[in-house]
């Protein structure tokens, strides 16, 4: 990333005074963070990563944001006057919203990202096995996030089924596909078979009308080493 981003002196090997880098690594805390912009005016993040220590002594992927400076940035992370909205879960801004749906972009997220997931779960397991680490658990904020944690090995300690209702109920003839019903950008009705459309679908508030039930409670797991085949979407289409 320094490199591809010319966060990097090449000729001293040091950071630019511009680059805003932080981590936050407490001796008394039970969790670390590290965060990279391209300067401190930057509202969103190149990199954002947040470990932490499970009740078990697991490790915790609490927190993964990238994105590419060199793409849009859609203020998807404030409301319309300007405060933080804690990664859109808070008080949401439509229409910051409906630019990144527009642009190809999924929920909570503000601009395109970097694709390094699969790099950065590797070294998280070359890291955390000598330590004796079995583990890592992590959160999915939104639905389309809990899919592609699937892709990567991850399975559910609890929130299956709610992942198995949302398929059924989307597919045609459910309550979820009948409730698409183009009200809105958010609510296409080609949206059923379409992992970005669910989503967005589902954060404009579907699920808790249907079902009175908000994306949460949902918890993942990847044994290190180990990828389990799980699939909660039979007919995965972006």
């Amino acid at each position: 990333m320094y490199s591809v981003f010319e966060i990097k002196n090449r000729d001293t090997d040091l950071l630019k005074d511009s680059c805003y880098f932080k981590i936050f690594c407490d001796k008394n805390a039970d969790f670390v963070k590290i965060e990279i912009k391209i300067n401190e005016s930057q509202k969103d993040w190149v990199f954002l990563l947040e470990l932490a220590d499970t009740i078990y002594y697991q490790i915790e992927l609490s927190l993964i944001v990238t994105g590419d400076p060199h793409y849009p940035f859609y203020d998807v992370f404030s409301d319309k006057f300007g405060h933080q909205n804690y990664f859109a879960t808070m008080i949401r801004n439509i229409p910051e919203e409906e630019k990144a749906l527009k642009d190809g972009l999924f929920p909570h997220q503000a601009r395109k990202g970097l694709k390094i997931f699969d790099e950065l779960l590797e070294r998280l397991e070359n890291f955390a096995e000598p330590m004796d680490k079995h583990l890592i658990e992590t959160d999915p904020l939104a639905y389309n996030n809990a899919i592609f944690y699937e892709k990567k090995g991850f399975a559910y300690i609890h929130g299956k089924n709610l992942m198995e209702t949302i398929d059924k109920e989307f597919k045609p003839g459910g309550s979820l596909y009948r409730s698409l019903n183009n009200s809105n950008i958010f609510r296409k009705k080609e949206y059923w078979n379409s992992l970005r459309g669910r989503s967005w679908a589902i954060h404009d508030g579907l699920l808790h009308e249907k079902f009175g039930q908000h994306f949460d409670n949902v918890k993942m797991y990847k044994p290190i080493g180990k990828y389990l085949d799980v699939n909660t979407f039979s007919q995965l289409n972006t």
